[in-house]
């Protein structure tokens, strides 16, 4: 960064943003009482924890939603002493009145980038407000439509510990007040227990429904029309491109595109006559209304950047109408772009707009400080520099889309073939220190949009089936990353719940402004000195649902472009995530049993000789068989149905009672077998025994009557009794036989 001195003021050179549709760039001064915006060099800010911050908006959020009661007990005593006077028609007009504040407040904030909305105040006065209308006002009390609306939308907006409270009040309010109906009080409470109790019914039904769904067959069709871009295109293999990413790309077409800019800036002293030149264009910034560029003195080399408001006048001229402005003699000096330093006396002002395509891009502005006429023709030789410096922004942009295009591509497809090699290697057992396959894709995706975006750090943020708690899935950033802890963490009033609730981006670029009256993430996920966030909602019923958050130090970080990129590597994640639920399913229904649901035949023996071959006999561990006694019986007298449905319950039995080491599975018919890791003969025998007597307790309806079954067990363990899965299962069956011969019902140990 290059710093100069100018009329005791301190300026610096910032980064020029602006070649995918933005040309950031100056900031000259205001008119008449607008102070100079001139960058100047002093120590930022440290940041402060993000509650003391928003300490004063909490209050006044939770003043504004108490005052509301309190106003309506006033009203009340109001009417009972003076019904009719002025006091009282005065007090009747704040609650609508605060409630149109609070409406406009609301919409104002819901067309910001970088603020969420806040509909407490308005909710609480809206009430406020309806009430009023049914009570003093004949014709609505009649309709009965306030109370039906207040009772229902407060069941169905809020939980019923807060709302049944909110309903009573309404309801004594609105019965205290004398109204059309001799008993207010039945009425209003009527509708109190239908209305309400129907909110309450329906929000429950809506909570219930959760986001349930054929998910592996969602996942299929949603990979199917999924069409990959070298499908189509035809374009074959392009070169690796390196390190070079979307972000590096737009930093330097800019820096060219800056480089020729200045240079149509230095031309243009000399046929006008001006003593300050500038390129100013609308700030990229989300939520600022402000315009910006870089200003270049005569006699100075160094270029500084500059801020208008959109009210200058000169820069409305040319940016609203399109139309040249000059001003020469003691007018201009209504129109200073700065107050202080030379140029804020200025003795001539011109401007005239940069098109591209029709459209005003930016503007060029020019300030003289003597006095004088300008060199002619002023006006006629901005507008033929302008007209090059048009052209020149359309053939950066030109290259910039090129360069995106071919680097987007890139990494599209090298994230799609790491999406793909996932299928082809073997889901880790867990706890192994291996990365399963989801968070290999989710390690992908982050570690994708921090470089693509250039964030500081990316988390990706997970909804739990309650959409008011979440948890972090993965976090990258430049000290590494991993999963973030297995529990979910309330959202409470975030913006991250809010952005997951309702679906909307938010871009906080963290400059000086009103405090946001909630924190950008829960508490336990905020880091210390990050500024700048970019809050991207990602949707889908199946594969991941939540938020992909990133976030930098310094301020102005994240724009619209940034949410675009990030956006479309979220939707490679998603494919990525179906093909590995689909993964899943098929894994499953190939190792698993149809009936039971623990594993079966083949997939239990795989896992018995993988554990083997890795204690190789320096550890002990038990394998057991167990049939249940008498099963045929059982089928023969109840029917196969009931035979299932006992089937099915010894192997609830069997697969809640394992420990997370160990393995249950169905061998066969009525035959099961337990994998019992790192156990002895003594241990083995003992867990055993522990599922003999499990089973005995089990009660099975059938007709009216409950029936009890029992089953016997045969228990052999390695190295003791053999190393191989054969051998190994060939002396637990002949202990089962022993248990067989002895009676059933018991438990025997190899050899008996």
């Amino acid at each position: 960064m290059q710093v100069v001195r100018q009329g005791g003021v301190t300026l610096r050179c910032r980064r020029f943003q602006g070649i995918r549709g933005d040309i950031p760039g100056v900031n000259p001064g205001s008119r008449e009482g607008v102070s100079p915006t001139v960058d100047r060099c002093v120590p930022c800010p440290q940041p402060t924890s993000q509650h003391l911050r928003c300490s004063s908006l909490k209050r006044f959020r939770y003043l504004a939603g108490l005052s509301a009661p309190a106003y309506l007990l006033l009203l009340y005593l109001l009417r009972e002493r003076i019904p009719g006077g002025i006091p009282f028609l005065l007090s009747a007009a704040i609650g609508p009145f605060a409630a149109a504040c609070f409406l406009v407040a609301y919409l104002l904030d819901r067309n910001r980038e970088d603020r969420v909305p806040d509909p407490l105040p308005l909710l609480v006065w809206g009430t406020a407000a309806a009430m009023e209308f049914h009570a003093f006002v004949p014709s609505v009390a009649r309709t009965g439509v306030v109370p039906a609306a207040l009772f229902f939308g407060l069941a169905l907006k809020f939980s019923p510990a807060l709302s049944v409270p909110a309903i009573l009040c309404v309801d004594a309010w609105l019965a205290a007040v004398p109204g059309p109906f001799e008993k207010e009080i039945f009425y209003t409470s009527a509708m109190a227990v239908i209305a309400g109790g129907a909110g309450i019914a329906v929000r429950g039904g809506y909570r219930m429904g959760g986001r349930g769904g054929d998910g592996v067959r969602e996942a299929i069709a949603r990979s199917r029309a999924l069409v990959l871009p070298w499908e189509e295109s035809g374009n074959g293999g392009l070169p690796a491109s390196g390190e070079l990413t979307e972000e590096s790309s737009l930093l330097r077409r800019e820096e060219e595109l800056k480089d020729g800019i200045r240079q149509a800036l230095d031309r243009l002293p000399g046929p006008t006559g001006a003593s300050h030149v500038a390129y100013i264009a609308r700030s990229a910034s989300p939520g600022s209304v402000l315009h910006e560029g870089f200003l270049l003195s005569r006699g100075s080399p160094v270029c500084r950047a500059i801020t208008l408001p959109d009210t200058y006048v000169p820069l409305r001229e040319a940016t609203v109408f399109g139309k040249p402005f000059l001003e020469v003699g003691q007018g201009a000096k209504r129109y200073a772009p700065w107050k202080s330093g030379p140029g804020n006396a200025p003795g001539g002002v011109a401007a005239v707009p940069v098109f591209r395509d029709g459209v005003v891009e930016g503007v060029l502005l020019a300030v003289r400080d003597e006095e004088g006429p300008w060199r002619d023709p002023v006006i006629p030789a901005m507008e033929l520099a302008g007209h090059f410096l048009g052209r020149d922004i359309e053939r950066m942009r030109e290259l910039h889309q090129g360069d995106r295009y071919f680097l987007r591509g890139e990494w599209y497809h090298r994230m799609v073939r790491k999406m793909a090699e996932v299928g082809t290697e073997e889901d880790p057992e867990p706890g192994g220190g291996v990365r399963s396959r989801r968070e290999r894709v989710y390690a992908e995706t982050a570690e994708q949009v921090r470089r693509q975006v250039d964030a500081e750090r990316v988390l990706l943020v997970e909804s739990g089936e309650d959409p008011a708690n979440g948890r972090v899935v993965w976090t990258s950033s430049p000290d590494g990353g991993g999963p973030g802890p297995e529990a979910y963490e309330p959202f409470g009033d975030s913006y991250v719940g809010w952005v997951i609730r309702t679906g909307t981006q938010r871009i906080f670029p963290g400059t000086a402004a009103p405090p946001r009256s909630q924190g950008v993430l829960p508490e336990p996920w905020e880091r210390e000195g990050e500024r700048s966030f970019l809050v991207l909602p990602v949707e889908g019923r199946v594969g991941f649902r939540g938020a992909l958050v990133c976030a930098h130090p310094m301020e102005k970080r994240f724009l619209k472009r940034h949410a675009e990129i990030a956006r479309d590597i979220a939707s490679v994640m998603q494919l990525g995530l179906s093909h590995v639920e689909r993964l899943e399913s098929l894994t499953k229904k190939a190792t698993t049993d149809g009936l039971t649901g623990l594993s079966n035949r083949r997939a239990f023996l795989e896992r018995l000789a993988s554990d083997l071959a890795r204690l190789d006999g320096r550890h002990p561990c038990g394998v057991v068989m167990l049939d249940i006694d008498h099963f045929k019986k059982i089928n023969d007298a109840y029917g196969h149905p009931f035979g299932d449905d006992v089937l099915r319950g010894v192997a609830s039995v069997l697969g809640k009672g394992v420990r997370k080491g160990d393995t249950a599975g169905r061998y066969g018919g009525e035959e099961f077998v337990l994998y019992l890791h790192m156990a002895d003969a003594e241990r083995a025998r003992e867990g055993a025994e522990r599922f003999r007597r499990m089973i005995r307790q089990i009660r099975f309806a059938n007709e009216g009557k409950e029936i009890a079954v029992t089953a016997s067990f045969g228990v052999a363990c390695a190295p003791s009794h053999g190393n191989g899965v054969e051998e190994l299962l060939k002396h637990a069956d002949e202990a089962l036989y022993l248990s067989k011969q002895r009676g059933r019902d018991r438990v025997t140990v190899y050899p008996g």
